[in-house]
């Protein structure tokens, strides 16, 4: 038997696939694609480029609102917040008598007396609050001159000093 015999014996069988007609085929544009071939594995369908830009653009419009209400509660607070969060802080402290100064001292340095006034080296804070305590009660005034806190008394004694900064 040749090739072309057995081609021709096989061509009067059916071979078990049936075509559909046109007319029994419905369009139906519906018709979305869930799973892949590989498996019961979901086809992720991509975002399209309007959908993207819109989010980005929300997390900033999201961003920039949150910023401006920190800055607003800034404005409106931020005294009160500096006020309590930030206490009052010593500039410097000293004891001094009439030889001069007495052990260690924090952020100022004695200069000198004349006659009944003490001359301390130290720069004036922003507020300052000048707490003076001395042996013997007296008054005295204090006067600022750059890089020096003068000290008045009405005689010379020992004395306790502490600026504060507020």
């Amino acid at each position: 038997m040749t090739k072309a015999h057995k081609i021709d014996e096989y061509a009067d069988e059916e071979t078990g696939i049936e075509m559909a007609e046109d007319s029994d085929i419905q369009a139906d544009h519906k018709l979305r694609e869930t799973k892949s071939l590989i498996g019961n594995t979901p086809v992720v369908r991509r975002r399209s480029c309007l959908h993207s830009t819109c989010r980005v653009m929300m997390g900033i419009m999201a961003t920039a609102v949150f910023c401006f209400m920190l800055i607003q509660l800034w404005s409106n607070y931020g005294d009160d917040i500096k006020a309590r969060v930030f206490s009052p802080q010593i500039a410097g402290a000293g004891k001094f008598n009439v030889e001069g100064a007495e052990g260690k001292m924090f952020g100022m340095q004695f200069h000198k007396w004349v006659n009944s006034t003490l001359h301390v080296n130290m720069s004036k804070p922003e507020q300052e609050l000048v707490q003076i305590d001395m042996n013997s009660y007296q008054d005295y005034t204090y006067k600022w001159e750059p890089h020096c806190l003068k000290i008045t008394l009405e005689y010379p004694d020992a004395l306790r000093l502490m600026v504060w900064s507020i």
